[in-house]
């Protein structure tokens, strides 16, 4: 619900009350002027050209907008993202050490053994957002690599004092792949700018540089060779594998075998005994590091050489008895499988990870048996343990606190008693109560990208499979979730930006995969349950806005591809397109240099829509835009980053990078509700609007927050663009004279006899030219137009 128009009831002149027109013919004519002149401070004058120099006289100013309140209601919920986990030994005990996502994340340190385990403590690293990466040194120190800051911190066990060691790299906004050779140098990889990088103790940070010239790569990960001193590194957008010798800095491509699907990453790789293993997009790969050359990997439980074994989750254990352990999905369960080293036979136990993927491993030695322990979940801190001796596996809890949430997404319930706020990443849903203030757990949809109420059933496109799911608006935590399809396999498809329900379904269009460029227009119809998916409408952008008019539906669109790449040359379009032969019919770029066309929504029979931070409005019949206003937004702004909402009140919000502005439709004048630190926009049915917050402190969206537009005299008021008396319609523009009241609204019409009604009307109109509300031009058409009706 990326743009979304709410149609307000329009009474006639006749309907606005006496008492309120009475008090309004009340007001002397200074005393009206004066109100009049009270103006809004634009930003943008009206348009002359689109007005046709017909429309407001030029001493007119338009009312102010409304004001309002908002309201920080705090973050309503808080979740446990844990992305990777690690062991190692603090006080000659094995213990387990994550760092979930969070704003001031800190590591958390668990026992392991135990019932209950119990939490050894916490340590900030401020700043930090939470650890894509973690890795312990042979002298048991632990490293976090950390999001958005690009630090590297060290936590040491036995003084038991973290310190932040510094950004791995200039540019770096994520430290990816840790992993520490014997002498305890450290190594890593980055995000954005996909760099490989050292950190020696006592000499700091070394910038290695990038392993590939293909600028479509923007991450790295990497691990430490100790028998050929070289770093192997794993790339994303494209996914690849390089070898970096560390004494002559030559580096070599290692050729993979095809997978069964197209695969844009290497998510994961390790180091065991002479060999890597690399999840090549999910996918089992092994590599003889001597020779830099694959080896076939046989399945042990089938006995083919197979391609398309599936890796599961992060990391694998260190070698055991000749073999490694890491997770594999299997039959829609993951399940601990063992890599023969010697034999290249890769066998399912006969144990499953019940809480989740299996992401960090430790092992311990219990009783004279050798016993794996590994972090299994990414959202509950639970944990696997396998007795690799007695055949015995069972889960455990580990003692991690929960973080306020990053917020991803909002949706007030039908009744506007209660918000469905979804978190980024973990992708938790709660319902927060507006009347209580407290929240309670839905049904886990998964990182909300847009979602729609459709009477009683909540429909969402979901990352990163850009799956199309619903679930009762009165869902609770074990609601089932109803998934009709996911976008990514076959049409690479894995974020539906928009959502809308029109003409009975329900329309996504979507950004495309890691690396790739092309969005879609995915049409779900819940009666059948089908959908239907067209790519290349705009060749190599994302769709990033839908309307559908009569049948008639248009699409907005991006330069913006998958994440990891660069937008293509060029501006973002408009298009009408026709669903029935996937054709377009018409194109234009409605404001020239933007982007993106990242919101659309109807008003009044004309397209409004967002193309970066300029508001557009387009008369579909000649498909022309009629009036631009640049909303003076400097935030960056991104395909998914617009909203629309007409209100009510007849005034249009719009949110559009962090801001969030309110447009008098009629002047085309602006004011600003939030300058910055906001995101999204909903309207609930109590003509609140919601959004996301961003504390000062904070560099993400944790808290709620609601904005109350203050009460007008005409709380529905009638917002036809031209002024219409006794049905027909005159060549006057409609506009604001007073806050919330249009020309419309106050016009004093009457059935009275002629000499009250001139007494009446002929007034009212002296004192609107005299206001400089409407020119003696429009005052004469006004008059003969109430005349001939009357």
């Amino acid at each position: 619900m990326r743009s979304r128009t709410v149609r307000a009831v329009r009474p006639s002149a006749r309907r606005v009350t006496g008492r309120l027109r009475a008090g309004l013919l009340r007001v002397g004519a200074a005393a009206l002027t004066l109100v009049l002149v009270v103006a809004l401070t634009v930003t943008t004058a009206p348009d002359a050209a689109a007005w046709g120099g017909r429309g407001l006289p030029r001493s007119y100013a338009a009312p102010p907008a409304p004001g309002g309140t908002m309201a920080d209601l705090g973050s309503p919920m808080s979740s446990l993202t844990v992305v990777e986990g690690a062991f190692g030994l603090m006080d000659g005990r094995l213990v387990a050490y994550a760092a979930p996502m969070g704003e001031n994340a800190a590591l958390n340190v668990s026992t392991v053994t135990g019932s209950p385990t119990t939490q050894l403590g916490r340590y900030p690293m401020p700043g930090a957002s939470g650890a894509p990466t973690i890795a312990v040194a042979p002298d048991q120190k632990v490293y976090v690599g950390t999001y958005y800051d690009g630090h590297l911190y060290e936590f040491d066990p036995v003084s038991r004092t973290m310190t932040d060691l510094g950004r791995v790299t200039a540019d770096a906004e994520y430290a990816f792949g840790l992993s520490v050779a014997p002498d305890g140098t450290v190594y890593g990889g980055t995000y954005p700018d996909a760099k490989v990088w050292s950190y020696r103790p006592g000499a700091g940070f070394a910038d290695l540089g990038r392993v590939t010239g293909d600028l479509d790569v923007k991450y790295t990960r990497t691990v430490y060779d100790p028998d050929h001193h070289a770093l192997w590194v794993g790339t994303q957008a494209v996914a690849g594998l390089y070898r970096l010798d560390l004494a002559t800095r030559a580096v070599t491509q290692v050729a993979l075998t095809a997978p069964p699907k197209p695969v844009t990453s290497v998510p994961d790789l390790d180091y065991a005994e002479g060999r890597v293993i690399v999840s090549y997009g999910g996918y089992l790969r092994v590599i003889d590091a001597a020779t830099a050359t694959e080896v076939p990997v046989t399945d042990g439980d089938t006995g083919e050489v197979t391609t398309g074994y599936l890796v599961s989750g992060r990391g694998v254990s260190e070698p055991r008895r000749g073999g490694v352990y890491f997770g594999s999905l299997h039959a829609g369960a993951v399940h601990v499988v063992r890599y023969d080293l010697a034999t290249a036979t890769v066998r399912r136990t006969g144990h499953r990870a019940t809480r989740g993927a299996l992401i960090g491993f430790g092992w311990a030695r219990e009783n004279d048996h050798d016993v794996l322990y590994g972090f299994a979940g990414n959202y509950s801190g639970g944990a696997f343990r396998y007795d690799i001796d007695a055949g015995a596996a069972g889960s455990l809890q580990l003692q991690i606190t929960p973080s306020p949430s990053p917020l991803q997404h909002l949706l007030p319930s039908s009744d506007g008693t209660s918000v469905l706020v979804n978190a980024f990443q973990n992708g938790n849903t709660s319902r927060y109560d507006v009347a209580s203030g407290t929240s309670k757990p839905v049904t886990r949809l998964g990182q909300v990208e847009d979602w729609l109420l459709s009477g009683d059933t909540v429909h969402a496109g979901t990352y990163p499979n850009g799956a199309l799911v619903s679930v009762p608006a009165a869902a609770t935590s074990s609601t089932p979730l109803t998934t009709y399809t996911t976008l990514k396999d076959p049409h690479r498809q894995i974020r539906p930006i928009e959502a809308k329900e029109r003409e009975g379904r329900i329309w996504y269009t979507t950004a495309p995969d890691y690396s790739e460029r092309g969005g879609a227009v995915a049409v779900l119809d819940p009666a059948t349950r089908t959908v239907d998916v067209t790519r290349g409408v705009v060749p190599d952008h994302t769709l990033a806005a839908l309307e559908v008019v009569d049948g008639r539906v248009y699409l907005g669109s991006s330069t913006e591809g998958g994440t990891g790449t660069d937008p293509v040359p060029g501006e973002g379009r408009l298009v009408q397109w026709d669903p029935a032969t996937k054709q377009v019919v018409r194109s234009i770029v409605p404001v020239r240099g933007a982007r993106t066309v990242n919101a659309l929504t109807l008003r009044n029979g004309k397209l409004w829509g967002l193309a970066d931070s300029t508001l557009f409005v387009v008369d579909l019949a000649r498909f022309r835009v009629e009036r631009r206003l640049d909303l003076g937004v400097t935030s960056t702004v991104r395909a998914y980053g617009g909203e629309i909402v007409v209100h009510p009140n007849g005034y249009v919000y719009v949110s559009v990078g962090r801001a969030v502005i309110v447009v008098d439709p009629f002047a085309f004048t602006t004011a600003t509700v939030a300058a910055d630190g906001t995101q999204r926009l909903e309207l609930s049915s109590d003509r609140t609007l919601w959004t996301l917050l961003k504390p000062d402190t904070s560099t993400t969206f944790l808290d709620l927050g609601r904005y109350t537009p203050a009460a007008t005299p005409c709380p529905n008021p009638d917002t036809r663009d031209f002024v219409t008396l006794f049905g027909v319609q005159t060549r006057v523009r409609n506009r604001f004279v007073v806050t919330g009241c249009t020309l419309q609204d106050l016009f004093p019409l009457t059935r009275e006899g002629t000499r009250s009604y001139a007494g009446t009307v002929n007034p009212w109109l002296d004192q609107m030219v005299a206001s400089g509300a409407i020119t003696r031009a429009e005052r004469d058409e006004l008059w003969r137009a109430a005349k001939r009706g009357r």
